[in-house]
C-alpha cells in the first residue's frame, strides 16, 4: 500500500500520459525518428513525476524489473527469429517457398490467402512474430513480385498473424489474459469467437474486394518470371527445403517449447545452406547468423526481399522493447496508471460501460507504452475486482483485454510487434497500419457488442447490470 504523501494525482498522471503520446507522435511522424528515443524522454518525465512525489528511483527501478521479467521469454524468441530468419535465406528455404509460392498463388487471391494462411500457422505455432519472421517473410516476397503493394501485403500477414495469436491455446497472450483474469483458457477462447469471428469475416471480406484490384497478366506476369529466373540462378530450389517449416509445426504437434524449437529451425537452416548452396563456409553461416544474409542476386528487387534477418537485425526491436518496458514499469510503480483506471472506473454505470471502459484502458495502455503483456497485465489488475463485485464471469475481462491488448499491438508503430515487423519486411506501421484491418475491425466490434447489451456473461448468483 503507498502512502499517500507518495500518491501521483490523476490529472499528473494524465499529463504524463499525454506527453508521451504528443512527444512519440510529434518525433516520429514530423521528425521521422525512431520512437526509441521520444519513449526514453517519457521514461525520464515519468521519472521525474514519480521523484516530485516522493518516490525514490530504487522503487522506480523495481517497477521497471517487475514489468521486464514476463518479457524476457518474447526478447529471447525475437532474438532467435533474427537467426532462423538469416539461416532459412543462406538455406534456400525461404528462397524455395517464395519460389514454389509464385507458381500456385493468384495475385487476385493473394491478399485473401496470405490472411488465411497466417492465420493458420499462427494458430498451429501460437506466436504472431513467429508466423511473420517465417512464413510472413515468403509471403511478402510473392507479394512483392506479383505487383501487390507492400503496405496491404504486411497488413494481410500481421492480421491474419494476430487473428492466430489470439485465438490460439498456445500463445502467451492467449494464456496471459485469462491468467490475470482469474478465467479457464478454453472458456476465454470460446468466449473470444463472438467478437472475433465476425471481424476475421469482415476483413476477409474487404481483403478479397482489395485483391480484385489485381491481375496475373502483362508486367506482372513477366516481372514474376523474372523473379523465378533470378532465384533459381542463385539457390538451389527443391521440395526438400519445405521440410523445416513443416518440422517447425511438428514441433508443435509435438508441444515443443517456442525457443528451442526455433533453435533446432534456425539449425536445420544451416544444415541446409552448408549442403544445399554453393560458397557457403560454417564460418560465413556464423557471420549470416549475427548480421543476417547479404546476398548479391543481380536483382535490386530480389535483394530487397532476402537481405534481412541475423541477431544484430533485431537488436532495434530489444532496445524498443526494454525502453517502453522501462516507461510502463515506472507509470504501474508510481501508481499512475492505477490514478487514470479510478478517474475512468468512477465515470462508468452499468456492466456494458465496465466493458466498454475496459477494451479502451487496454487500448490506452497499449497505445502508451506500445506492449501488449503490459496493456494485459496492467488493465487485468486493476479491473479484476470490479468485475467480480459485479458479478460478472472473468472471461469477460480476459475477451476485452485481448480484443484490444492483443490485436492493436502490430499496429502501434512503437510497439514490439510493429518493431518486429518493420525489421523482418521492411515495412513501417506507419504504412501498413491503416490495412491491418482486423486489429481495426475487432476492438470496435468488441465495443460495439458491449454497448448492445450483448454476450455479458454473469455468475449464477450475479448482479444485475445497473439502470
Amino acid at each position: 500500500m503507498k502512502e499517500k504523501s507518495k500518491a501521483v494525482p490523476a490529472w499528473a498522471a494524465a499529463i504524463t500520459f499525454l506527453f508521451l503520446i504528443v512527444c512519440v507522435t510529434f518525433m516520429t511522424v514530423g521528425l521521422k525518428t525512431p520512437p526509441h528515443i521520444p519513449l526514453l524522454i517519457s521514461a525520464v518525465a515519468a521519472a521525474g513525476v514519480g521523484a516530485a512525489c516522493h518516490f525514490r528511483w530504487n522503487e522506480m527501478q523495481e517497477g521497471i524489473l517487475d514489468t521486464t521479467r514476463p518479457a524476457i521469454p518474447a526478447i529471447l524468441i525475437i532474438m532467435t527469429i533474427g537467426l532462423l530468419i538469416g539461416a532459412w535465406m543462406a538455406g534456400g528455404i525461404i528462397p524455395s517457398m517464395i519460389y514454389y509460392g509464385l507458381q500456385i498463388i493468384s495475385p487476385r487471391f493473394f491478399l485473401v490467402t496470405a490472411l488465411l494462411l497466417c492465420s493458420v500457422v499462427s494458430l498451429a505455432v501460437g506466436s504472431s512474430l513467429s508466423t511473420i519472421g517465417t512464413v510472413g517473410v515468403a509471403l511478402f516476397g510473392i507479394g512483392s513480385a506479383l505487383g501487390v503493394p507492400p503496405a496491404m501485403t504486411a497488413g494481410a500477414i500481421v492480421s491474419g498473424a494476430y487473428f492466430g495469436d489470439k485465438m490460439s491455446p498456445l500463445s502467451d497472450t492467449t494464456n496471459l489474459a485469462p491468467s490475470v483474469s482469474g478465467a479457464d483458457l478454453f472458456d476465454h477462447i470460446r468466449h473470444m469467437m463472438v467478437t472475433t469471428l465476425p471481424s476475421y469475416l469482415i476483413s476477409l471480406l474487404l481483403f478479397g474486394i482489395l485483391g480484385f484490384c489485381f491481375t496475373s497478366g502483362g508486367e506482372t506476369g513477366t516481372g514474376i518470371a523474372e523473379i523465378m529466373a533470378v532465384l533459381r540462378e542463385n539457390f538451389r530450389i527443391s521440395p526438400l527445403l519445405l521440410l523445416p517449416p513443416l518440422a517447425v509445426i511438428l514441433m508443435v504437434v509435438f508441444r515443443i517449447p517456442a525457443l528451442p524449437g526455433l533453435l533446432f529451425a534456425a539449425g536445420l537452416g544451416m544444415v541446409c545452406a552448408l549442403l544445399f548452396q554453393e560458397g557457403n563456409t560454417p564460418a560465413g553461416m556464423f557471420q549470416i547468423l549475427m548480421n543476417g544474409y547479404t546476398g548479391s542476386t543481380g536483382s535490386e528487387t530480389v535483394d530487397t526481399l532476402l537481405n534481412r534477418g541475423g541477431l544484430m537485425g533485431m537488436m532495434k526491436t530489444v532496445a524498443l522493447i526494454l525502453i517502453s518496458l522501462g516507461f510502463a514499469g515506472i507509470f504501474e510503480r508510481t501508481g499512475m496508471a492505477e490514478a487514470l483506471v479510478r478517474k475512468i472506473l468512477s465515470r462508468v454505470r452499468g456492466d456494458r460501460g465496465l466493458v466498454i471502459a475496459t477494451v479502451l484502458t487496454s487500448w490506452m495502455i497499449l497505445l502508451g507504452t506500445g506492449q501488449q503483456y503490459v496493456a494485459i497485465i496492467m488493465t487485468g489488475r486493476l479491473f479484476q475486482s470490479v468485475y467480480r463485485e459485479r458479478g460478472l464471469l472473468p472471461c469477460n475481462l480476459s475477451r476485452a483485454l485481448e480484443d484490444a491488448g492483443t490485436v492493436f499491438g502490430g499496429i502501434v508503430p512503437y510497439s514490439t510487434g510493429a518493431g518486429f515487423t518493420e525489421n523482418a519486411l521492411g515495412v513501417s506501421a506507419w504504412q501498413y497500419g491503416p490495412f491491418t484491418f482486423f486489429g481495426w475491425i475487432n476492438p470496435l466490434v468488441s465495443i460495439a457488442i458491449a454497448a448492445m447489451g450483448k454476450s455479458i456473461l454473469r455468475a449464477p448468483d450475479g448482479k444485475k447490470e445497473d439502470a
